[in-house]
C-alpha cells in the first residue's frame, strides 16, 4: 500500500512537470533586453542583456558571434537556467518575454533578428517610392536601444520632396551615450559631418523631438538591433546600423 502511494505520488508529481513545461512557449531563437523593472519602477541600464537559444540545452550569452561564450541551457517548468544565472518565467507570448531574477528585478525581452541587414547604397537621388508606413513594431520607451550611428539606406514618400526642400531629407541619425549624459544629432545631405542639421532635445513616448534649422519630430516606428525606421512629415526612413 504504501509503495502504491509513493508511486501515485512520483506520477503525479511526474505529470505536473511536464503539465508546466508544456505551458510554457518555445525559447529558440535570439532575445533582447527592452525594459529592467525593479519595484514596480522602470530602470535605466547599459548592460542590454543578449541570449540566442540555439538547441534545448545550449544557448549563446550576448550578441551572436563566434566569440559569445555557448552556456548550458536547462529549462523546468517556468524556471530557466542559463549557466549560473536562474530566471522565473512571469508571462511570455511568441515574440516577447518577461522573466524575474532572484535579486527581485524584472526583465523583459523580445525576440528579433540578429542576421545583420546587408547595407544598400544611398544617394539623394534615391527614387521616391509611395508611402506606406510600416506597422508599428518594437517601440522603446527609453532612448538607450536606439544608441549608434544609423544611416539613411531606403526611404518612401507620400510625393517628391521640391528642391527648395531637399536640405530637409535626412542621410544619418548619430546617437551617442557617455558617463554624462546621451547627445543625438541628425544630418540632412547637405550637412558637413561635423554640423548636424537638428539636435534632438528629448525623446519621449516614441518621438525624436528636434531643434535646429527648425523644429522637427521625428516618430520612431521600428527599432532593432540593425535597423531603424523612423517618419517625418511624410517621409519614411530606413535605417542601417554603421
Amino acid at each position: 500500500m504504501k509503495r502504491n502511494i509513493i508511486l501515485l505520488s512520483f506520477l503525479f508529481i511526474s505529470t505536473l512537470a511536464v503539465a508546466q513545461i508544456s505551458n510554457t512557449k518555445s525559447l529558440k531563437g535570439a532575445w533582447k533586453e527592452v525594459v529592467r523593472i525593479r519595484s514596480g519602477q522602470k530602470i535605466t541600464y547599459r548592460d542590454t542583456l543578449f541570449f540566442e537559444v540555439v538547441s534545448s540545452n545550449l544557448c549563446i550569452w550576448g550578441k551572436s558571434s563566434p566569440t559569445a561564450p555557448r552556456l548550458r541551457l536547462k529549462q523546468i517548468g517556468t524556471t530557466i537556467v542559463i549557466g549560473p544565472s536562474e530566471f522565473e518565467i512571469l508571462a511570455q507570448e511568441d515574440n516577447w518575454i518577461k522573466l524575474s531574477t532572484d535579486e527581485g528585478v524584472e526583465i523583459e525581452m523580445i525576440k528579433y533578428s540578429n542576421k545583420k541587414q546587408p547595407a544598400i547604397r544611398n544617394t539623394n537621388n534615391t527614387k521616391y517610392r509611395p508611402a506606406i508606413v510600416p506597422r508599428t513594431g518594437n517601440v522603446p520607451d527609453m532612448i538607450e536601444p536606439l544608441v549608434g550611428i544609423w544611416k539613411c539606406y531606403k526611404r518612401t514618400s507620400i510625393k517628391p520632396v521640391p528642391n527648395d526642400q531637399k536640405y530637409r531629407i535626412i542621410r544619418l541619425v548619430e546617437i551617442e551615450e557617455t558617463t554624462d549624459a546621451i547627445t543625438a544629432k541628425i544630418y540632412g545631405f547637405d550637412d558637413l559631418t561635423a554640423q548636424p542639421s537638428w539636435i534632438v532635445q528629448r525623446y519621449e513616448k516614441g518621438v525624436l523631438y528636434t531643434s535646429g534649422k527648425d523644429d522637427r519630430e521625428f516618430k520612431v516606428i521600428n527599432c532593432q538591433p540593425n535597423e531603424l525606421i523612423i517618419e517625418n512629415e511624410g517621409v519614411v526612413y530606413y535605417m542601417n546600423k554603421m
